[in-house]
């Protein structure tokens, strides 16, 4: 599989039904560094002279300020949040933090995830906290809160997964395939060796049934490792939060882990749907395939698609709309499209970076705490490059 790593100034990296019933008694409810610059991007120059009224500099301002909403209103935005705990509504350590852009005209999808000991200011503590505590504290809403607040973002909506259920939403996709090293092989193992150990103590305590085990960390021992070493859902949550060696090469295999899981979506539906465009020519169908045309999509389709992607919204604590789903769903499947004619999958078409700038910095301490002070705005124009700036990835060379 390609890892995508994209560079500015340092390093910017890369039916379920069964299952769910199983476990719905226990569960509640699923910075490479980059360096802003010092343009914003977002001004273009107008052409008009100096001696343009007033009149018309504020028609002028209306005008772009509509283009950028509009632009930006293509990308449908949300946390992702999956934490360690039995609960999707928070209270133990959140591991993954994402922020997701998609793009459903596009195709493109783009994951900023930060790191847990990045430090933030809150209003109820007089010194600087690891992101990870609102969270703890308040779950996915609090987290949404406080980010926004730190960071001038405007991002409305969340996706909280217990690691349980990203377990199952894994499972529930055909697993993942990732690049595994034999020592994250062996680290992995361990992971998954204290995580079974958990649940045992789970169903003993009559939270959960002997089944989730047998079907979640069932022969979860790995012994394969090396390029496209496919994992199980439990294997691969285990994968995606080790941090033996830091927290910022925690994030980029956590990435890794979500992307391929957005690639086995894709290739889910993919098996179903044969898609295609305005555009597309000699068209042939040989194993009989559902056909939608992209370009024509109707209520049925959409209503499809929307089915197919079901089990993630199902699985998850969220506060998205219908037409953020609609607006995910759309996405989801336009890059497995583009992916598709590409020859690739869907994981290696997404960008990602890792957030704050400071991540790969020495540790600050505050009050006995390590973590990363940051500077906010510098990331805060960072991120919103990141996330929404149509021409913030240069072309890939040859």
């Amino acid at each position: 599989m390609k890892t995508r790593f994209f560079c500015r100034v340092t390093a910017l990296i890369r039916p379920l039904s069964a299952l769910l019933l199983c476990l719905s008694l226990a569960l509640a409810a699923l910075p490479v560094r980059v360096e802003a610059s010092e343009e914003t991007g977002s001004e273009e120059e107008t052409g008009f002279t100096e001696e343009m009224s007033s009149e018309e500099e504020t028609e002028s301002e209306e005008e772009t300020s509509s283009e950028d909403s509009e632009e930006e209103g293509k990308w449908a935005t949300f946390f992702l949040i999956c934490n360690e705990g039995m609960s999707n509504k928070g209270g133990n350590f959140g591991n993954t933090m994402m922020a997701v852009s998609m793009n459903e005209e596009t195709g493109k999808i783009r994951l900023m995830t930060f790191t847990w000991d990045t430090f933030v200011t809150m209003d109820e503590y007089d010194i600087p906290q690891r992101i990870d505590i609102p969270y703890r504290n308040n779950g996915p809403e609090e987290t949404t809160k406080v980010f926004n607040e730190n960071f001038d973002m405007d991002v409305k909506h969340f996706l909280s997964l217990n690691f349980l259920n990203l377990a199952t939403l894994i499972d529930a996709y055909g697993g993942v395939n990732v690049d595994i090293s034999r020592a994250e092989r062996n680290a992995l193992n361990g992971m998954v060796a204290s995580k079974k150990e958990n649940l045992q103590q789970q169903v003993g305590s009559g939270l959960l049934s002997e089944l989730v085990i047998e079907m979640l960390a069932d022969e979860y021992n790995l012994d394969e490792y090396g390029p496209n070493t496919h994992l199980k859902g439990l294997q691969a949550v285990a994968f995606g939060w080790l941090q033996y060696d830091s927290v910022y090469n925690c994030c980029l295999r956590d990435v890794n882990v979500i992307g391929s899981l957005f690639a086995s979506m894709g290739t889910t539906i993919s098996k179903k749907v044969l898609f295609y465009t305005n555009d597309t020519k000699n068209l042939e169908n040989p194993d009989d395939l559902r056909m939608i045309n992209l370009d024509e999509l109707t209520e049925d389709d959409v209503d499809f698609l929307m089915l197919e992607m079901a089990p993630v919204f199902q699985t998850a604590y969220h506060n998205l709309e219908e037409e953020d789903i609609r607006s995910i769903s759309l996405a989801m499947v336009r890059a497995a499209y583009n992916a598709s004619r590409q020859g690739v999958n869907i994981f290696e078409t997404i960008d990602y970076a890792v957030f704050p700038l400071e991540a790969q910095d020495p540790y600050d301490v505050v009050a006995g705490t390590r973590g990363h002070l940051v500077d906010y705005e510098k990331n805060s124009e960072a991120m919103k490059k990141f996330l929404f700036d149509e021409e913030y990835f240069p072309e890939e060379e040859e």
